[in-house]
């Protein structure tokens, strides 16, 4: 009977499941949005509202808080500075699921999760401006050969 059983154990054990929620959490920060199977992402979304509603208090114990689950300041910074202020309106739900259909490779339902308002683009980690393309030099003309020359003679 699963009676009062509240969470899934993805066939890891409690160290295993704690680092594959903080790297998907750590994403989701970093990134605004990621794309995991169905069930994982049921699973952070819980952990994520949970995180921005910490962040929203921007304390120094609430930076505690969330330093001590993600272990990166760049990240509690990102989710402080940049995710909390844009969730300012809202008192839940700041992250949104949408179902996008099965994976190829074994048919497991995928989801992507994201915040529901964009935070600010700068200062995120990994965003950078597209940079304009460069041109390709024209071809190198075709060095002569002896045996080239000597054909032609």
């Amino acid at each position: 009977m699963r009676h009062r059983v509240a969470d899934k154990k993805f066939n890891r054990d409690a160290n295993q499941r704690k680092a594959l929620f903080n790297g998907l959490l750590r994403n989701l920060t970093e990134h605004g949005e990621i794309v995991t199977t169905l069930a994982k992402a049921k699973a952070v979304k819980r952990l994520a509202d949970r995180m921005v509603t910490q962040a929203k208090a921007n304390t120094v114990a609430s930076r505690r808080v969330l330093h001590k689950r993600f272990g990166k300041r760049d990240v509690v910074s990102t989710l402080v500075d940049r995710v909390a202020p844009a969730m300012a309106d809202r008192t839940s739900g700041y992250v949104t699921l949408s179902p996008l259909g099965p994976r190829r490779g074994d048919n497991t339902p995928m989801a992507k999760l994201s915040f529901v308002k964009k935070a600010e683009a700068k200062g995120l980690k990994n965003v950078k401006p597209k940079a304009a393309k460069v041109e390709k030099a024209a071809p190198k003309a075709k060095r002569s050969t002896k045996k080239a020359e000597k054909a032609t003679e």
